[in-house]
């Protein structure tokens, strides 16, 4: 049996039984064969857009005799992906903006029937804006840690809805102040912004200075179990 990381575990957790899954950037295509392996899914695709990991992919499939049930193929981002037979799209490992630019490319995703379930290595805070301004909704985010890093997983839908959001829910997005890894990570990012805030003031711009400096005191204060800037709700 596969066993999987906190980052992949996380996101399988997140994966709806009975759907066909896709994981984009398989790599190992460790992911797809735990979800069949335990039954989540009868079937799934994995796909990367170099052609050795998807020879290490399909040679993991079949050693455990998955090769009727997982299809593995070579493809840039979301391209040749199957949108009418594929219910969650899993995009793990990249960094934030290169999600967005995968999501971007594929318009098919603005539909009910997909969720996706994306962990970004870095620069989260450009995934979520572009989920909010391209009328995706964040339904659950939670922190991972693994290897000595804290991670988030990003669980989003498509809603024709407009969302209303702001800074603080770019840079801090659905974390729950609760929990110890998604506490780090927010005072992570408040030390981020407080960084650009300096860089601001260095350049005599100090309304930008303030907005930022304002920003990152929002977040501790949220990650410390206060609340969640203006007009946020307080985290009990």
């Amino acid at each position: 049996m596969i066993t999987l990381g906190a980052r992949l575990e996380a996101c399988a957790s997140l994966v709806r039984k009975g759907k066909v899954p896709a994981d984009v950037g398989t790599d190992h295509a460790y992911l797809p064969i735990w979800l069949i392996q335990n039954g989540i899914a009868e079937k799934a695709y994995a796909s990367d857009i170099n052609e050795e990991p998807i020879k290490t992919a399909k040679n993991n499939i079949e050693r455990y005799g998955l090769s009727d049930k997982i299809i593995a193929f070579t493809a840039d981002g979301l391209q040749n992906t199957p949108y009418d037979d594929v219910d969650d799209i899993i995009i793990a490992g990249m960094g934030g903006d290169n999600i967005a630019e995968i999501l971007s490319s594929a318009d098919w995703l603005k539909n009910y029937r997909y969720r996706l379930i994306l962990q970004p290595m870095s620069r989260a805070s450009k995934l979520r804006e572009f989920l909010y301004k391209n009328g995706f909704v964040i339904i659950y985010e939670k922190a991972v840690c693994e290897a000595g890093r804290v991670y988030t997983v990003i669980c989003s839908e498509y809603s024709d809805q407009p969302t209303e959001y702001n800074e603080f829910d770019i840079f801090a997005g659905k974390l729950d102040c609760k929990d110890k890894y998604a506490t780090l990570l927010l005072k992570k990012q408040a030390g981020i912004l407080r960084s650009i805030a300096e860089g601001y003031g260095a350049k005599g711009n100090l309304s930008e200075k303030k907005r930022m400096s304002d920003l990152a005191d929002d977040i501790d204060q949220y990650a410390m179990g206060g609340k969640q800037g203006d007009k946020r709700k307080e985290c009990l």
